[in-house]
C-alpha cells in the first residue's frame, strides 16, 4: 500500500468484531484510511467497548520508503526510536518470499493451495471444495491438521471485501472485514469521494470469485 506504482488492491477501511459467534456486535474496532499522494497519511479510528464508542484520528508519522524493481520490493521503515526496519519481498506469481528481522518466510502456490513450509509444522491456505469464494488456513503440527482461519470474498458497491474469521476450538471467533479498492499504477492518489470500479471476475487470487456479502454486521463505509 506504500508503493505508488502498485497496480492492484489497496485497503480502504476495515471492520473488526472481537466477539465470538454468540457475542457479535459487543466489541467493535473500525478504521478508515485517508490518502495523500499515493500513501496513507492518517487513519480515522473508532472503538466500541462496554457499550461506549470512542473516536480518534491517528496521523501516520512513520517514515516508510519503498524501492520496487521488477519482482523485488525493499521496504524500509523508521520506528519511533529512530531505528530502521528493512523488509525484502520477492514475488514471481507462484512463489513469495518475505525476509525481515524475524527471518524469511516462503510461500509457494500449487494449483489451488498456498503452502508455507516451516520446521516441524506446515501452513496451507486451500480453497473450499464446494465454494470458490472461501479458503481455509490450516496448520499441520506433528501430523495433525488444525483449521486456524477462514477467508471469504465478496464484491459489493464497487469494492472487494475480504473477511477473515479466526477459528478457536473449532468455532468461529473474531472476524475482520477489509474493504479494498483497486489502484492503477498511473494514479498517484485515491480520492476520498472516488470509489474505483473493479471487476472481480478478473481477479484470480486463489480463484476466489465474488458473491453477496454475508453477516448482519457487514458494513459499508461512507466517504
Amino acid at each position: 500500500m506504500y508503493d505508488k506504482n502498485l497496480d492492484g488492491l489497496v485497503p480502504d477501511s476495515a471492520y473488526w468484531d472481537k466477539g465470538t459467534a454468540d457475542s457479535r456486535g459487543e466489541s467493535i474496532y473500525i478504521w478508515k484510511a485517508y490518502w495523500n499522494d499515493g500513501r496513507v497519511d492518517s487513519l480515522y479510528e473508532a472503538n466500541l467497548r462496554n457499550g461506549e464508542w470512542k473516536y480518534q484520528t491517528t496521523v501516520n508519522t512513520t517514515d516508510i520508503k519503498v524501492n520496487h524493481e521488477g519482482n523485488i520490493w525493499i521496504i524500509e521503515s523508521k520506528t519511533m526510536d529512530g531505528k530502521v526496519d528493512k523488509e525484502t519481498i520477492y514475488f514471481d506469481g507462484d512463489s513469495l518470499a518475505i525476509t525481515n528481522n524475524d527471518g524469511t518466510n516462503i510461500y509457494v502456490m500449487k494449483k489451488d493451495t498456498l503452502f508455507r513450509p516451516r520446521p516441524r509444522e506446515n501452513f496451507i491456505i486451500t480453497m473450499d471444495e464446494k465454494d470458490t469464494n472461501t479458503c481455509y488456513e490450516k496448520r499441520n503440527y506433528e501430523g495433525t491438521w488444525m483449521t486456524l482461519n477462514r477467508y471469504e470474498t465478496a464484491f459489493k458497491n464497487g469494492q472487494v471485501l475480504l473477511t477473515k474469521t479466526i477459528i478457536e476450538d473449532g468455532l468461529d471467533s473474531k472476524t475482520v472485514t477489509f474493504f479494498l479498492n483497486q489502484r492503477k499504477s498511473s494514479t498517484t492518489s485515491i480520492h476520498r469521494n472516488t470509489r474505483p470500479k473493479f471487476h472481480l471476475q478478473n481477479c484470480k487470487h486463489f480463484d476466489l470469485l465474488g458473491r453477496p456479502a454475508k453477516g448482519k454486521y457487514t458494513v459499508n463505509f461512507l466517504k
